[in-house]
């Protein structure tokens, strides 16, 4: 192992990484590890029947390849790069996806996790590389979105500079994740972050589409597609500058203006892991939509009210949760279209935000015009995941709550599962495959686990 005395914060944190084994992780990371997979895959899967991912399986199809990578949810293999390419945009094809709970960063498993399994398959890897591949890269990932957050004290969300370096940093994740599973020597892993560094792009204009489908590009297809990149090139003695986190025309200093990250990129390496920040959502909706909706939920259950009961629906969020579910306008981010089918519909709201004849149902139509979102002003830089939620009934009455998201149990994570892999699979498939992705450290080879994974086409208008 180098030195760390007077290092560069390159190869400091690759040093880290170098000397951090498996066993080394503390249990509690390895379990949420494991058990962010298995919620992701699941996630991955539900979202094989949305139209976009047919349309990015169309592309591999048609740029070709050999066969060597499996495309979770469905039949058909392809190149290492396309797959990682395609598994990542699965992983934030919808709003299912986890989440950071401080706001910094976003959605940095989709990347990661796709460039971990995906190179993971390539090679042959253990399910336990593939774990600690991810745990590593998401750390690098997040260590990296808090240098923006720090200097300009921004969010993911927020739209300046820390916005454009959550999609970077995603990369950056993604391509140690790769590296770790390709089984890259320390070497080449700096070369790797080199190279992965000017593949990474990060223009966000999120709000400017309806459809997701950019953002599921951006935020986990672009990242996992030239992390693999990144780390494959390495591998095969291509090569980039040293210390690419590190001075003048480095990665930070390109984005930030600043030629160095700072002390804070490395305090608590090895004690604090990013991935402990980690947020499951129960419901496919945004992140600032998941209070909201659970107490609009639980008023309607305590109540006994149905959707014709309700006169009007008022919420108040924060101010930066309101920013985000009034300006991004798709049925699983908008406030009101996430509210309207969560009280016409209930359910986990996935395939009715994603099939049009509940989203754009009559029904649905007539609540979103019952709904008003405003922000609560006295909550400005405060948890997000909280809401102050009342209904208005026809006859008179009036249910109010201040809602606070509850962080999902395993328990909650295995019946969300069954929910969206039962959709997609069937019961019996889905108990199988959560077996498999729950039991990913024991796997001597991640293909095991992988194949498991091809499916049949199906598509999300026949649900």
């Amino acid at each position: 192992m180098r030195s760390m005395t007077k290092q560069s914060a390159t190869k400091s944190i690759i040093d880290w990484m170098f000397s951090t084994d498996y066993e080394d992780i503390p249990p509690d990371v390895k379990e949420l590890a494991k058990l962010a997979l298995y919620d992701g895959i699941g996630g991955n899967l539900a979202c094989s029947l949305l139209p976009m991912a047919h349309r990015m399986v169309d592309f591999v199809n048609l740029v070709g390849g050999p066969p060597d990578c499996t495309i979770i949810g469905f039949p058909n293999r392809t190149s290492v790069l396309n797959a990682a390419q395609v598994n990542g945009m699965l992983g934030h094809a919808d709003e299912v996806d986890a989440i950071e709970g401080d706001g910094v960063g976003a959605h940095i498993l989709a990347a990661n996790m796709a460039a971990a399994v995906t190179a993971g398959q390539f090679v042959g890897a253990s399910g336990q590389e593939v774990l600690r591949g991810l745990v590593l890269g998401y750390e690098l990932s997040k260590r990296t979105h808090k240098v923006a957050a720090n200097l300009r004290g921004e969010t993911a969300i927020s739209g300046g500079p820390a916005a454009t370096l959550v999609d970077a940093g995603n990369t950056m994740g993604a391509t140690a994740a790769a590296g770790i599973a390709l089984g890259l020597s320390a070497d080449q892993m700096e070369t790797a972050l080199g190279l992965a560094a000017p593949m990474a792009c990060g223009i966000t204009p999120f709000a400017r589409e309806t459809d997701h489908m950019l953002k599921s590009f951006v935020r986990g297809g672009v990242g996992a597609r030239n992390g693999v990149a990144a780390a494959l090139m390495a591998k095969v003695g291509y090569d980039a500058p040293e210390d690419i986190l590190d001075g003048s025309q480095g990665f930070f200093h390109s984005r930030l203006g600043i030629e160095e990250p700072g002390p804070e990129f490395l305090d608590g390496l090895g004690s604090e892991y990013g991935i402990r920040s980690v947020v499951f959502k129960r419901r496919s909706a945004g992140g600032p939509n998941q209070a909201p909706r659970q107490g609009l939920v639980e008023l309607m259950s305590e109540n006994n009210l149905v959707a014709d009961d309700i006169a009007a629906i008022e919420v108040q969020v924060s101010p930066t949760g309101y920013n985000t579910i009034t300006h991004i306008h798709h049925p699983s981010i908008d406030g009101k279209d996430v509210l309207a089918l969560a009280a016409v519909y209930g359910g986990i709201g996935f395939k009715e935000a994603h099939n049009e004849k509940y989203y754009r149902s009559p029904a649905a139509l007539a609540m979103k015009e019952r709904i008003s979102i405003s922000p609560k002003e006295e909550w400005a830089g405060r948890d997000r995941f909280q809401a102050m939620v009342t209904i208005r009934t026809l006859d008179g009455r009036q249910f109010e709550t201040q809602s606070v998201y509850r962080r999902m149990t395993e328990e909650d994570l295995d019946a969300k599962f069954s929910d969206l892999v039962g959709m997609r699979a069937g019961e019996a498939k889905a108990k199988e495959l959560a077996q498999a992705l729950k039991g990913l450290n024991t796997a001597s080879d991640v293909a095991e686990v992988m194949t498991q994974l091809e499916l049949p086409p199906a598509h999300i208008k026949d649900f």
